[in-house]
């Protein structure tokens, strides 16, 4: 492979491959504003100024491609005076506000400033006064006066969202960024511009004044807006979730990642804590001990029975979840069927969102298929109910709507037993509502569309009486006389390559940070 030397560091580079691309592959940095590594090069920051052996003046590594032999110099006082001047430049009519800022923490101005200039300002004159609050669309506001004219937002519209509304208007020191007259910026991969925007001029709305980011813990997870399985990383903070931000995967969503899929911080936020009992005077909070007493009492003639139970699970569940259940509906309540509770079909494009809303189809109907279940819908199960077949309901999961039907169907029912993070609709049809655990907490693996394994990490832990589903499911068999040696998720999975014929070969246990297709036909 060609090389070229970097500050006396000799680099493997690929044929068309530019001199910053190199570097940022061996780590050695070299400053930039305007360049991304997915977006077309438009080389008008001049940040990335190098010295090239032989040339005549400095040359912009995001556009000068490597030649075989080639000798770049970054850390010469003439590249380090070029950096500094070029940041005087930005920094002569940018508003010093970083203490409001929702860029700060992440503002590469403020890097910059603090590694290559460090000194005062020398400009006299009044500063260019620019727009400072625009509503750009639904989601995005735009501050002018921070805008450094990269132009990363408007090659982002046109390149990956393709959805061309942003453009720049006016000339030299009025130039701005606007959205086009009589449109807005309302494409379904809109906050990607706040992505990358390398300063604060694009803000969410949504998080827009709401956290200092040096303050929220990260966590890496999938998004759960649909069967994508998107890669994302979890921002929250006491056990609030503040945003949902693309997590780079080269397989799945490279590093992007849709505005719906963002915006399900919401489900993530809406958790139910404390144990709920059907009482005389309605629903009720209950102690949580008292709540799985109650479970287990109605559950105990079931058992006997070993009939007539009607289950239903969410395709939010996990692989490891969904076993525990299967086993559990299967081995103990004599179950024969399973309904699943789903999202309805959405929208679907050609970047990254899919019709199917629910993270886990894949998985699901493959284990519940493996442990001589049949997968049916929630419509069947609600017929059963009202015809009188089903004497218990077991439902476990969801956080969203579409349960309505079968919780006016459930009044038929004297033993409901619901396990969920959120407390909808069912809940308040639900004999005992036990609380759950929301994705964000969880460590498990859902499959994606293509079925690729992913790992699910807890972004924080349980609050007050909450327990994983799988969890509830475990104590629940224990006190009705059946122990599953499962300790422990790790133990579910090998459990589920021992016992499994679809997961036999899958390395479950070893999901690696970018997961794995499965040999699944």
């Amino acid at each position: 492979m060609p090389t070229i030397t970097i500050d006396g560091k000799p680099i493997d580079f690929k044929p068309g491959e530019s001199i910053i691309s190199a570097a940022t592959r061996q780590k050695l940095e070299i400053p930039y504003y305007c360049w991304h590594p997915r977006l077309s090069v438009a080389a008008n920051c001049r940040m990335c100024l190098v010295e090239l052996e032989k040339a005549p003046k400095l040359v912009p590594a995001c556009q000068t491609e490597c030649k075989e032999g080639m000798v770049v110099k970054t850390q010469t006082d003439k590249v380090k005076d070029m950096q500094r001047a070029v940041h005087e430049m930005l920094l002569i009519n940018h508003p010093i506000d970083c203490p409001i800022c929702d860029q700060a923490g992440e503002c590469k101005l403020q890097d910059y400033y603090m590694k290559w200039d460090l000194t005062g300002s020398r400009m006299k004159d009044a500063k260019t006064v620019k727009p400072r609050h625009q509503i750009f669309g639904p989601h995005v506001i735009y501050n002018a006066e921070r805008c450094i004219m990269c132009t990363r937002c408007v090659r982002y519209v046109n390149e990956v969202a393709k959805s061309p509304q942003l453009g720049i208007f006016e000339r030299g020191g009025h130039a701005e960024i606007g959205v086009f007259p009589g449109q807005e910026l309302n494409n379904p991969y809109s906050l990607g511009v706040v992505d990358v925007c390398p300063v604060g001029a694009l803000t969410s709305r949504e998080f827009r004044f709401k956290q200092r980011v040096w303050n929220l813990k990260r966590t890496p997870s999938i998004c759960g807006g649909c069967a994508k399985g998107c890669n994302l990383h979890v921002d929250q903070r006491s056990g609030n979730v503040y945003r949902f931000l693309p997590r780079e995967n080269e397989a799945v969503n490279q590093e992007w990642l849709c505005d719906e899929g963002r915006l399900t911080t919401q489900r993530a936020n809406t958790r139910l804590t404390h144990a709920i009992v059907k009482g005389v005077s309605g629903v009720d909070a209950s102690e949580v001990n008292v709540a799985r007493k109650k479970a287990v009492e109605l559950l105990a003639p079931v058992v006997q029975a070993h009939s007539g139970l009607g289950a239903a699970l969410s395709l939010h569940a996990t692989c490891e979840e969904t076993y525990v259940f299967g086993r559990f509906v299967k081995e103990l309540l004599g179950a024969k069927s399973v309904a699943l509770i789903e999202h309805p079909a959405g929208e679907a494009d050609a970047i990254l969102r899919v019709a199917d809303k629910n993270p886990n189809r894949a998985g699901v109907t493959k284990v519940l298929r493996d442990l001589g279940l049949e997968v049916t819908t929630l419509a069947d199960l609600t017929k059963n109910v009202q015809s009188g077949a089903v004497k218990a309901l077991l439902v476990v999961g969801h956080e969203g709507a579409g349960l309505e039907e079968l919780a006016r169907a459930a009044a038929r029912v004297e033993v409901v037993v619901h396990v969920a993070a959120v407390r909808g609709a069912f809940a308040e049809a639900a004999t005992v509502t036990l609380p759950g655990l929301a994705w964000v907490q969880i460590d498990g693996t859902w499959v994606n569309v293509q079925n690729r394994a992913q790992r699910l990490t807890p972004a924080f832990g349980a609050e007050a009486d909450a327990r994983a589903n799988h969890q509830w499911l475990l104590d629940l068999a224990s006190d009705l006389g059946v122990k599953f040696a499962l300790p422990s998720v790790q133990t579910i999975r090998a459990e589920m390559e021992r016992q499994l014929p679809s997961f036999k070969d899958s390395k479950l246990t070893s999901v690696g940070g970018e997961g794995h297709v499965l040999a699944w036909g």
